[in-house]
């Protein structure tokens, strides 16, 4: 991120709790139009939110993020809801990192 924002503490502290609300939005929107069997916009949401996953540095959520794009693209709803509670789960770790590095408590989906 520091290559992204640079080294700005404050920055980096907005840009973390930027994508933490995002990622409540992103996550909403997803398990919506999975509940709607709209997989092929399940990847776009998956793909928009994995950007900014990647500029954080949570590898793990990107690359799950990743997955779901495909088994989006692929219409596999079982691998789309399994991979939708790993990102939830996810995201919690992320939040506990953000949270632990820092004093303040941004809202987690």
């Amino acid at each position: 991120m520091i290559g992204l924002i640079g080294n700005d503490p404050e920055m980096i502290r907005q840009f973390e709790i930027d994508f933490l609300r995002q990622a409540k939005i992103s996550l909403n929107k997803i398990a919506a139009m999975y509940n709607d069997s709209r997989l092929s916009e399940i990847r776009e949401e998956a793909h928009f939110l994995k950007t900014s996953a990647k500029a954080i540095g949570a590898e793990q959520t990107s690359y799950l993020l990743q997955a779901l794009e495909n088994s989006g693209l692929e219409q596999d709803k079982v691998e789309c809801k399994n991979l939708i509670l790993k990102i939830k789960e996810a995201l919690k770790r992320v939040h506990g990192v953000i949270v632990n590095d820092n004093t303040t408590s941004p809202s987690m989906p």
